[in-house]
């Protein structure tokens, strides 16, 4: 496979700009989620990666370099917003960071007053993501896109108090849940300017219980719709685009939108009320762009690079023949330890398949 640019080839960064804006492109972008694996293209471990705005800006760059992908995804965990209010986290030395949920930074429902609003470019980890956007768009920011992450403030709360507790305080404790998520939400909005101002191109926003699977549309939408339209209007007041990744199955296209307006959705399944590819590219093709649908875990793992020619060649021509916005995408962050060449596949599929 040959990673060299064509001359008569636009840069990643105007292809991804091109297809969000809906403008004729030279083909398919290609954006496998190559996050946390960058990790072994220069044979450090997780734990350092995680911890380390240097080695993971170096780590990123040599795996765009490797692999090809047309845009960086700044997801190090989901963890990072909720490691500055004060929850422990566990750091594995070679798979993803989490938090100890033996220790929760909220144990009770009188414990949401701990979450204080705090500065996210003078916290640790947060900043150290804000710095990896900084070198990546010194390093390659006027060629490949960068997208900046934030998991939505009801994810970072469950970080926080646990999913089982989180869920039963939204009925039983509504005011206490809803007094911590704004407080989040007011950290998260200068979060996403931050990035902003680093270089990132566009803001991704992670609202992962807005889907079928997780909580009713009346209870996201009272928990967190408000709050997601304060960041995206922030991010796009800082003058950067405002997407939007969830990989629950059953995603709310339709709330997600009305709140946050995003350009594109990256997804793992069809959105909620379609039962297949097929009828989510009609109904929302037009629409949305989106950004999806290789299964991580079977792209990375277990398909040959054959299949995953084959198969990204059938998501291709899907969407295509319905004339629908999209782009070449894991539908969630490819495996840290997954097989970095099924990722440059994606992009070379995306060269065969995609023109």
């Amino acid at each position: 496979m040959s990673l060299i640019q064509r001359k008569d080839e636009l840069t990643s960064l105007e292809r991804v700009s091109l297809t969000l804006a809906r403008k004729d492109v030279d083909r398919i972008a290609a954006v496998p989620l190559v996050c946390g694996a960058s990790y072994r293209v220069l044979g450090t471990r997780y734990d350092k990666w995680s911890n380390d705005a240097e080695v993971a800006t170096k780590s990123l760059l040599a795996a765009q370099e490797l692999i090809g992908q047309d845009a960086f995804l700044l997801l190090v965990d989901l963890s990072v917003e909720a490691a500055d209010f004060g929850q422990e986290l566990l750091f594995p030395k070679y798979s993803t960071a989490y938090p100890d949920f033996n220790n929760q930074l909220i144990n009770a429902t009188d414990e949401y007053n701990k979450v204080k609003k705090i500065n996210p470019r003078e916290t640790k980890r947060m900043k150290q993501v804000i710095d990896i956007i900084k070198g990546l768009s010194k390093a390659k920011g006027n060629e490949v896109a960068i997208l900046g992450f934030i998991y939505g403030p009801l994810g970072v709360l469950s970080q926080m108090r646990g999913h089982k507790n989180l869920f039963t305080d939204l009925i039983r404790h509504p005011q206490e849940v809803l007094a911590a998520v704004d407080i989040i939400t007011d950290v998260l909005v200068e979060y996403a300017k931050a990035q902003v101002d680093a270089g990132a191109h566009s803001v991704c926003i992670d609202p992962l219980y807005s889907s079928s699977t997780v909580l009713s549309k009346k209870t996201w939408e009272k928990f967190e719709g408000p709050y997601l339209k304060r960041i995206a209007d922030a991010i796009r007041e800082a003058g950067a685009a405002v997407s939007i990744h969830n990989c629950g199955d059953g995603v709310y296209f339709e709330e997600v939108i009305k709140w946050s307006n995003p350009i594109a959705i990256s997804v793992a399944h069809p959105a909620h009320g379609s039962k297949t590819w097929e009828e989510h590219a009609k109904t929302w093709g037009k629409k949305v762009i989106t950004i999806g649908y290789s299964d991580p875990a079977t792209t990375g793992l277990n398909m040959s690079t054959d299949e995953v020619l084959e198969d990204c060649k059938s998501q291709i021509d899907l969407f295509r023949k319905n004339d629908a916005g999209f782009i070449l995408s894991t539908g969630c962050e490819f495996p840290p330890n997954g097989n970095l060449l099924s990722a440059a596949a994606m992009v070379e599929a995306s060269r065969r398949y995609g023109r």
